[in-house]
C-alpha cells in the first residue's frame, strides 16, 4: 500500500481511537452492509492499424487488426457501509481488477489510478453544525457532458481517454471536506485534499508502448520512435559516429580533422543536401569492405542511422531521418529529428557525442495540500449557482528538460557564433560549474568561451515530470424554465479561470541549431475555459443536451511555425506534424441523446457526439438493459475519426466495440 494510503488509514484509526463515538449505545459497532458489483468488460478494436507509439522502431510494422482484443477486464467492487452512531458512519469501496489484454502497468491493481484496490475509505460525521467527510473520497464540482471543466478537485485516469464515466475515471484522494448550510438554500464547502496527478498513458520512462490511448503529445516525449527521450541517446550515437569519422579523415575534404574545431561552416542541413560526399565509407561502417563510396549527404546520414553496426548507428530504432537522398530532405516540412535541426553545426555534433537521457519524477510531498472553497445557493427555486476556488497543484503534469553531467551536476547551455563567408553559424556548448566542456573529442573550445578542455565528457538530457501550483477560480449556474414551444428546458454554464498553468512553447530557431532545452520549454499561461449548455426533454422522456465549449489561452505565443516561437498543442504536437501549433481559441461542440426503453423502462440508450475545431470527432453509442434487479448487460461503440492531428482524430485506430455484463448483489 502506498504511503498516502497508509497515512489516510492511520489518520482514520487515530481519529476513532482518540474519540470513540462508536462506543455509544453499549459499545456496539452498529449495522454494517456489504453490497457489490461483479463486472466483465470485453472490447475489440474496430479498425486495422497501429495505435500511437505502438511500433518500436522505424522498420517495425506490427499492429493490431480489427476484431483483435483491446480489453478483457474482470472486476469486483465491494461496498461496505457501517453505522457507528446516528451521526457517524463509514463507507469503504474495494476494487479488484484484472485486465488480461492491458499493457504492463494497466493489468492489475495500481495505486492512485481508477484501478486502485482501495478506491474509497471515508467517515461521515458531525462537528457542531458542520457535516464532515474524512478520508479517501470524490468531490464533484462540475457536471458538463463528456468533458471535465470545473470538476478539478480529483485527478483523472485517462487510460481510456473519455470513454469511462466520470465517476469511474475520477481518482479518489485523501481529503477532509466540511460543509455548512446557510439559510434555506445556501451551502458552503471547504476542502483540504491530497495533491495528486492525472494518470496519463505514456508519462513513464518506458513510454507505455502499445497502450491504446497514448496521445501524440506524450509520444513526442517518451515514444520509442518519435520521443525525444529516446531520440537523444540515438542522436548521441550518430554524433559519435561523426566524431570517429572525422578522426579517421572522412571530412578532410572539408578542411577539418575533427568536429569540435570544424570551421567550414557545415551544418546538418547543408551536409544532408550535399550531392556528392565522396567519403570513406569504412570509417562509418567498419564491417564494410568497401574502401570508399560516393553518396549524397542525406544518404550518408541515413546509413549511419539505420545500418545497425556496432556503436556507430541507432539501428533504425528512432525517427532520426526519413530522407534517403539530398533531393527529399525537407526542413520546412520536418517529420524527422534531424530535419528539425538543419542549422546544427558539426561542432554541435561534437557536443552531443555520447549523450544519454533519463526520465524522472519530482513531485511535491503528499502532505502539501490542495485547499478549496465552494459556495452554492438558489434564487427563486429555479436558478442555482456556485462560486468555486481551488489553490492547488495542477493535476496535469508537465515535463522540464535540462542537461546534467554523469555526477548529476546541472550543465549550462551556451552558444558561440562563427562567421564564415558572411554567414553566422551558431554552435551549442555545454559546460559545468568549472567551465569544462562536454562532447566527444579531447580538444580546447575553439571559441575560447568555455574554458577548460573537453575530455570526452558526456552529458545526459534529463526529462523531469513535475506539478505546478496554480489558482483556479470558477463559477457555475443552471436555470430551469418551462417553454410553451419545446417544454422543460435547463440552461447551464460552467466557467473556469486558471492562473499560470504550464503549456509547451517551441522555439524553432533554437531547436534548429540544436538547443533542445531552449527550443522546447514549458512556460506559464493563464487559461479561461467555459461551457454553455441547454438540456431539453422531448416526447415525454427523450433527453437532448447541446453544449458549446471553448478554451482560451490568454498568454498565447503566435509565432512562425518554421522559424519562430509559438505555443504548441500539448495533446497532438509530434515529429510527424511539425510539432503542431496550438489554437488560441479552441472550440468543441457536443450533442447528447438519452432515452429509456422497454415496457418498464428497463433499458436505456445514450449517444454523445463531440466535434472538435480542426476536424476531430468522437461518437459514443451505448445501451444498457436490466434483465433483472441483479443482471445488467451493456454494449458500447466508440468511434474516433476526422483529422488525425486533432485530439479525437488521433485515436482513429483505437476505435472499439465493447460488451459487458454486471451482476449486482
Amino acid at each position: 500500500m502506498k504511503k498516502s494510503n497508509l497515512l489516510g488509514v492511520a489518520a482514520l484509526v487515530t481519529l476513532f481511537a482518540a474519540n470513540p463515538l462508536w462506543a455509544e449505545e453499549g459499545g456496539s459497532l452498529g449495522d454494517w452492509e456489504v453490497s457489490g458489483v461483479l463486472k466483465n468488460e470485453t472490447a475489440i478494436f474496430a479498425s486495422d492499424g497501429p495505435v500511437i507509439g505502438e511500433v518500436k522502431s522505424t522498420t517495425a510494422s506490427t499492429s493490431q487488426e480489427a476484431a483483435d482484443l483491446l480489453k478483457f477486464e474482470n472486476s469486483l467492487n465491494l461496498f461496505i457501509n457501517g453505522e457507528f452512531t446516528e451521526d457517524t458512519n463509514m463507507h469503504i469501496q474495494l476494487n479488484l481488477v484484472v485486465d488480461t489484454e492491458a499493457e504492463d502497468g494497466y493489468k492489475y491493481h495500481e495505486n492512485d489510478t481508477q484501478n486502485d484496490a482501495l478506491r474509497e475509505l471515508y467517515v461521515d460525521t458531525k462537528a457542531g453544525s458542520l457535516d464532515l467527510r474524512i478520508g479517501k473520497q470524490q468531490v464533484v464540482w462540475g457536471t458538463a457532458d463528456g468533458i471535465k471543466l470545473l470538476d478539478i478537485v480529483n485527478p483523472t485516469d485517462w487510460r481510456e481517454f473519455v470513454q469511462n464515466t466520470m465517476e469511474d475515471a475520477r481518482i479518489p484522494v485523501w481529503m477532509i471536506k466540511a460543509e455548512h448550510d446557510i439559510g434555506e438554500n445556501g451551502n458552503v464547502q471547504f476542502i483540504v485534499a491530497q495533491n495528486k496527478e492525472n494518470a496519463i498513458p505514456g508519462m513513464t520512462a518506458d513510454g507505455d508502448v502499445g497502450q491504446p490511448f497514448k496521445m501524440l503529445g506524450v509520444d513526442s516525449i517518451t515514444g520509442p520512435v518519435n520521443g525525444f527521450l529516446n531520440i537523444v541517446p540515438e542522436m548521441g550515437s550518430v554524433a559519435t559516429a561523426f566524431v570517429n569519422a572525422a578522426a579517421a579523415g572522412a571530412f578532410s575534404g572539408f578542411g577539418n580533422a575533427d568536429l569540435v574545431n570544424f570551421t567550414s561552416g557545415l551544418t546538418v542541413g547543408g551536409f544532408a543536401q550535399t550531392a556528392d560526399i565522396n567519403a570513406t565509407y569504412a570509417v562509418v561502417d567498419p564491417t564494410n569492405s568497401n574502401a570508399a563510396i560516393n553518396m549524397n549527404g542525406a544518404a550518408f546520414l541515413n546509413v549511419i542511422a539505420t545500418t545497425g553496426h556496432a556503436t556507430f548507428s541507432t539501428n533504425g530504432v528512432t525517427n532520426m531521418i526519413d530522407a534517403t537522398s539530398n533531393t527529399n530532405w525537407n526542413s520546412t516540412n520536418a517529420t524527422s529529428a534531424f530535419e528539425y535541426m538543419p542549422n546544427a553545426t558539426f561542432a554541435t555534433f561534437d557536443t552531443f557525442a555520447g549523450a544519454s537521457s533519463k526520465y524522472v519524477q519530482d513531485y511535491p510531498d503528499d502532505l502539501d495540500p490542495n485547499i478549496g472553497f465552494r459556495y452554492k445557493n438558489s434564487i427563486g427555486n429555479n436558478f442555482n449557482f456556485s462560486l468555486n476556488y481551488l489553490w492547488h497543484y495542477d493535476a496535469n503534469p508537465y515535463v522540464d528538460i535540462g542537461w546534467e553531467s554523469s555526477t548529476g551536476e546541472d550543465l549550462t547551455v551556451s552558444t558561440g557564433v562563427v562567421s564564415l563567408g558572411g554567414v553566422d553559424y551558431t554552435t551549442v556548448y555545454l559546460r559545468d560549474s568549472s567551465g569544462n566542456a562536454y562532447g566527444g573529442q579531447a580538444a580546447t573550445d575553439p571559441l575560447g568561451t568555455l574554458g577548460g578542455a573537453n575530455s570526452a565528457r558526456t552529458a545526459t538530457l534529463v526529462f523531469t515530470e513535475k506539478l505546478n501550483r496554480i489558482n483556479s477560480y470558477g463559477t457555475a449556474f443552471d436555470y430551469a424554465l418551462d417553454s410553451a414551444t419545446v417544454g422543460p428546458v435547463v440552461l447551464r454554464g460552467e466557467f473556469l479561470y486558471q492562473q499560470d498553468t504550464k503549456v509547451p512553447v517551441i522555439d524553432r530557431t533554437k531547436l534548429g541549431y540544436g538547443d533542445l532545452v531552449g527550443g522546447m520549454k514549458m512556460e506559464d499561461a493563464s487559461m479561461f475555459k467555459y461551457v454553455l449548455g441547454a438540456d431539453f426533454t422531448f416526447f415525454t422522456n427523450l433527453m437532448v443536451s447541446g453544449q458549446f465549449i471553448q478554451f482560451v489561452n490568454m498568454d498565447y505565443v503566435d509565432g512562425n511555425e518554421i522559424t519562430g516561437r509559438y505555443t504548441a498543442d500539448p495533446t497532438t504536437m509530434h515529429l510527424s506534424n511539425g510539432l503542431m501549433k496550438a489554437e488560441e481559441y479552441k472550440e468543441f461542440y457536443s450533442i447528447f441523446f438519452s432515452k429509456p426503453f422497454g415496457e418498464e423502462q428497463e433499458g436505456r440508450w445514450n449517444n454523445i457526439l463531440m466535434l472538435e475545431e480542426g476536424g476531430g470527432y468522437w461518437n459514443r453509442f451505448d445501451v444498457e438493459y436490466s434483465f433483472s434487479d441483479e443482471l445488467v448487460l451493456t454494449t458500447e461503440y466508440n468511434a474516433y475519426f476526422g483529422d488525425e492531428d486533432t485530439m479525437f482524430g488521433q485515436f482513429k485506430n483505437s476505435s472499439n466495440l465493447q460488451v459487458g455484463a454486471k451482476y449486482l448483489f
